[in-house]
C-alpha cells in the first residue's frame, strides 16, 4: 500500500527568533521597502506557491497556510499544521539586517528535533541558489513560533531584503523559482519515500493508462474488465468463519453459559407447548364424555291395567 506524505507550507510572517533579525526597526524596514520596492509578503507568497506546485507535481499532499495576500496569525498556522497532521513544515521568509552589506540564505529551526531537517533543507537551497550569487548561511536555532510543532520545521530565509543585490534577485521570477526548487529538493531528500512513491504511481499509471479516469489515481470502475481470476468472496467468508471460531474459543466460558441458558429456554418453551397440547386433548375428551352420558328425555306412556276394560 502506498501512503500519502503531507507537506505543509507556511508563507506568513513569523516572529524572528534570531537576535540579529530582531534588531530591525520600523524605520529601517520602511527605507528598505521604498529602496527595493519589494515586499517580503509578496516574495514569500510567490515562492510558497511555486514550491507547492513543484511538490504537488511529485504527488505530495500540500496544505498552504495562506494562498492570498491575507494575514494569518502564528496560532492559526500552528492549528492548520496540527489539524492536517503535517509530516513537515516549510516556512518561507526574507530576512533583513541593520547592516546593508549582510547577505546569505539561512534556515531557522525551532528545536533540536528539527535540526536534521533544517540542515538538509539548507544544503539543498544553498546548492540551488549559490549559482545566483547568494551564499549559504547554514542553520540557526530560532523561530520560536513553531517550538511546539509535532512535525519538523524549517524556516527558509532566502536572502536579505536590506541587501541591494539580494533584494534585486528576490524581485526576479527566476531566483524565486530557484529557491522553490531548492526547497523541494530538501523536502524530498529528507523524505526519500516521496520519490519512491511518485515513481511507483507513475509506473502503475503507465501500465494501466487505459483504465484510468481523468484526474484519478486509481482505475475507473467502469473500465475494469470482467475476470475469472482470484475472487475475494470465498476468502472473506473463510476469514469471517475463522474469526467466529476464534472468538468462540477465546470466550468459551461465556459462550458455554449463554448456550446453557438458551438450551434451558428452548426446553421450557417446548415443555410449555407440550403441556398446552395435552390440556387441549383433555378438554376435547371431557366434552365427548359429557355428550355421551346425557340421554334424551323419553315421552310419557300410560301403563296398562286390568281395570281399564271393566265398564263402570
Amino acid at each position: 500500500m502506498i501512503t500519502d506524505l503531507g507537506g505543509l507550507l507556511d508563507n506568513e510572517n513569523l516572529e524572528r527568533a534570531s537576535r540579529l533579525l530582531r534588531k530591525l526597526t520600523e524605520a529601517n524596514c520602511s527605507r528598505k521597502t521604498r529602496r527595493t520596492r519589494t515586499d517580503e509578503k509578496d516574495v514569500d507568497l510567490d515562492v510558497g506557491r511555486r514550491l507547492a506546485a513543484l511538490l504537488r507535481a511529485d504527488l505530495v499532499d500540500v496544505v498552504m497556510t495562506r494562498s492570498t495576500d491575507a494575514y494569518v496569525s502564528a496560532a492559526t498556522r500552528q492549528k492548520i499544521s496540527t489539524r492536517h497532521h503535517a509530516a513537515l513544515v516549510v516556512s518561507i521568509h526574507a530576512a533583513t539586517s541593520t547592516n546593508p552589506a549582510t547577505d546569505a540564505s539561512l534556515v531557522l529551526y525551532p528545536s533540536q528535533r528539527s535540526a536534521a531537517f533544517a540542515q538538509t533543507l539548507s544544503d539543498a537551497v544553498s546548492a540551488q541558489i549559490s549559482i545566483d550569487g547568494v551564499p549559504g548561511g547554514g542553520i540557526v536555532l530560532g523561530d520560536s513560533a513553531w517550538v511546539h510543532s509535532p512535525a519538523p520545521v524549517g524556516t527558509v530565509e532566502i536572502g536579505y531584503l536590506s541587501n541591494r543585490n539580494d533584494a534585486a534577485l528576490m524581485a526576479t521570477a527566476s531566483f524565486r523559482q530557484d529557491v522553490a526548487v531548492g526547497a523541494r529538493d530538501g523536502v524530498e531528500a529528507y523524505l526519500p519515500a516521496i520519490i519512491a512513491r511518485r515513481d511507483a504511481i507513475r509506473a502503475w499509471r503507465s501500465g494501466h493508462s487505459g483504465s484510468l479516469a481523468a484526474g484519478s489515481l486509481a482505475p475507473a470502475s467502469a473500465a475494469l474488465p470482467a475476470t475469472n481470476g482470484f475472487q475475494f468472496g470465498p476468502v472473506i467468508a473463510w476469514l469471517a468463519a475463522i474469526s467466529v471460531v476464534g472468538l468462540v474459543l477465546l470466550f468459551r466460558n461465556a459462550v458455554a453459559r449463554v448456550l446453557v441458558v438458551l438450551i434451558a429456554l428452548v426446553i421450557r418453551l417446548a415443555g410449555g407447548v407440550m403441556w398446552l397440547r395435552r390440556a387441549a386433548i383433555r378438554r376435547r375428551r371431557r366434552r365427548r364424555r359429557v355428550r355421551t352420558n346425557v340421554r334424551p328425555e323419553q315421552p310419557y306412556q300410560r301403563s296398562g291395567s286390568v281395570y281399564d276394560d271393566i265398564p263402570l
